[in-house]
């Protein structure tokens, strides 16, 4: 099983909607910030703040930028 695996459950779509992208695909991510849980992605978002006010976020989740980051200093919380 790969690192990441893309939660099943936080996927939404509708017809016609290009096929969700196999588990531990991240590209499908890029330009944007995801919050990752055991493993699985739980939400993304276009900015940090937006991500972090998501509901699905809870503390203690990973959040970062995939792909470029854009420039300027981050501040990572995690735990070891």
């Amino acid at each position: 099983m790969s690192e990441f695996e893309q939660d099943q459950n936080g996927v939404t779509g509708g017809e016609g909607d290009a096929p969700s992208p196999p588990a531990g695909d991240l590209e499908h991510y890029t330009g944007q910030w995801v919050a990752v849980r055991d493993g699985v992605v739980v939400a993304s978002a276009t900015d940090e703040a937006a991500l972090r006010a998501d509901p699905a976020v809870r503390d203690g989740d990973d959040m970062y930028p995939i792909g470029e980051p854009p420039s300027g200093f981050y501040f990572l919380e995690g735990t070891v």
